[in-house]
C-alpha cells in the first residue's frame, strides 16, 4: 500500500447505464481531496431492451463519447498521473460492448475496464467504508443505478457477500411505465418484479442490519426529502444523512400523479433524472420494506472513491 505517501493527482470514471461520472482527486493527509467532479447523462440504457435487444444504441454511444472526451480534457487539465475508468450496468451486458470499449479508446484515449457486478459492489462498499465511520458494524449497502442494483452485505469479522440484480431505474422505467404519469397497474407491476428479484436473491430473512444507500436516485431522494437544492449536493452535505420510509412514501405520493414535465420542476430534482426518479423511488422503497428497515443511511461517496482507494491500496 502506498496511500500514506501518495500525493499524485488521480482520476476515476464510472461509465454507467444512465450517467457517466468523473472524480479528480489528490490523496492528502490520509484523505482524498476532491479537485473536480462532473456528471453527464449519457442514457446508454435507452432502448436497450427494444429492437436489437441487448445492444448499446448509436445515440447513447454518441453522448458517451462526447462526455468522455470532455472528461479527458479535464483529466489533462489537472495533470492526473493515473486514471481508472470502469464500465458498469448495461455496458457489461451489451452484445456490442467490446466494439464500444474499443471505440472509446480510439476516440478518447481512455482505457475502460468492464467490471462485474460483484466487483462494482465491492468497490462501492470500499468507498462507503472510506467515507462513513461504520467501524466493524455489519451493514447492507446498495447502489441503485440505471441498469442494475449492486448489494454488499458486510458482516462482522470482515466477511462479505457481493451481488448484482437487474434492478435499474432506467431499464425498469422503460419496461413497466407506458403511461405518463404511470397508472397504478404499471406501478404494481414494477413492485412485483422488485419483490420477486429480492426474494430470489435473499431467501433468508435479514433484519436489524444498517442499510446504506448510494447512487443518483438515493442521493436525489435524500436531497428532496431534506430540502437540499441540486447545487448543494456534495459528499460533505449528504454523507451520513438518514432517509426514512415515511419520507420516501410521501415523495412517492407526491410524484405518482405528476407527468414527466411536472416532476422535472420539483425542488431538488435534477431535470436529467426526472424521467427515471419515480421507478427508482419505488425500488428504493421496496428495498427498505424487504429488509424491514424504517430508514437508511445515505452515502454520496461510492464507486468513484472506492476505485481510487483500491488503486492506491494495490499500487
Amino acid at each position: 500500500m502506498r496511500r500514506e505517501r501518495s500525493s499524485d493527482v488521480l482520476a476515476s470514471i464510472d461509465l454507467g447505464s444512465h450517467t457517466a461520472r468523473l472524480l479528480i482527486a489528490r490523496w492528502e493527509s490520509g484523505r482524498l481531496k476532491s479537485l473536480s467532479r462532473k456528471r453527464a447523462y449519457t442514457r446508454l440504457a435507452q432502448d436497450f431492451e427494444s429492437s436489437e435487444s441487448g445492444t448499446l444504441k448509436q445515440a447513447g454511444i454518441g453522448r458517451a463519447l462526447m462526455s468522455l472526451g470532455e472528461f479527458k480534457s479535464d483529466i489533462e487539465k489537472y495533470q492526473a498521473k493515473r486514471t481508472r475508468a470502469v464500465a458498469t450496468g448495461v455496458v457489461r451486458a451489451a452484445a456490442n460492448r467490446d466494439s464500444f470499449i474499443d471505440l472509446v479508446r480510439e476516440k478518447t484515449g481512455i482505457q475502460v475496464e468492464v467490471i462485474s457486478g460483484e466487483q462494482e459492489a465491492r468497490l462501492t462498499g470500499l468507498g462507503i467504508q472510506y467515507a462513513l465511520d461504520l467501524g466493524d458494524r455489519p451493514f447492507i449497502a446498495f447502489d441503485l443505478g440505471g441498469g442494475t442494483t449492486e448489494f454488499l452485505l458486510a458482516r462482522e469479522q470482515g466477511g462479505s457477500r457481493a451481488l448484482s440484480l437487474p434492478l435499474g431505474a432506467m431499464i425498469l422505467t422503460q419496461r413497466h411505465f407506458a403511461s405518463d404519469p404511470p397508472n397504478e397497474k404499471e406501478i404494481e407491476s414494477l413492485k412485483k418484479e422488485t419483490k420477486d428479484l429480492l426474494l430470489k436473491a435473499f431467501p433468508d430473512k435479514i433484519r436489524g442490519t444498517l442499510l446504506v444507500g448510494t447512487g443518483g436516485t438515493v442521493t436525489t431522494l435524500a436531497a428532496m426529502a431534506h430540502g437540499i437544492d441540486v447545487e448543494g449536493i456534495s459528499p460533505e452535505r449528504m454523507n451520513g444523512l438518514f432517509l426514512r420510509v415515511q419520507q420516501l412514501e410521501e415523495l412517492l405520493d407526491q410524484m405518482k400523479p405528476l407527468s414527466f414535465a411536472e416532476r422535472a420542476l420539483l425542488p431538488g430534482l435534477d431535470q436529467g433524472r426526472a424521467d427515471v426518479i419515480l421507478a427508482g423511488s419505488v425500488v428504493v422503497t421496496e428495498i427498505l420494506n424487504f429488509f424491514h428497515s424504517s430508514e437508511m443511511m445515505v452515502s454520496l461517496t461510492d464507486l468513484l472513491e472506492g476505485a481510487l482507494v483500491d488503486l492506491l491500496e494495490v499500487s
